[in-house]
């Protein structure tokens, strides 16, 4: 449905513990959304697989201004690409990663 959504411009999914199934669908939808423009997926149990989903979907989305990632199981690797996919978005604002667990091997 966030495909084809013309209204829809902030959306939070928050504590909903969708995991990164749910947030790689969230991913693919964006890279085809054109208005939602503040995305809260705030302590949804999303690992590394959501942020390289979500940094593909960043690389061709600019609309989404705000990305809240907060409270997730993102590693170093997702850390990463997300860092990577900023190089290429020019419309997101804030990439709020508040009490990520980042795993960091030494």
């Amino acid at each position: 449905m966030l495909k084809i959504n013309t209204t829809i411009t902030e959306l939070a999914i928050t504590a909903n513990y969708i995991g990164d199934e749910g947030v790689v669908a969230f991913a693919e939808a964006l890279k085809t959304n054109t208005t939602l423009v503040n995305l809260d997926l705030t302590n949804n149990a999303a690992g590394v697989e959501s942020a390289r989903a979500l940094a593909e979907a960043l690389k061709v989305n600019m609309t989404l201004t705000d990305l809240n990632l907060s409270h997730n199981h993102i590693d170093t690797a997702g850390g990463v690409a997300l860092a990577e996919a900023l190089k290429y978005n020019c419309s997101l604002a804030t990439l709020e990663c508040v009490m990520v667990c980042v795993c960091v091997c030494v």
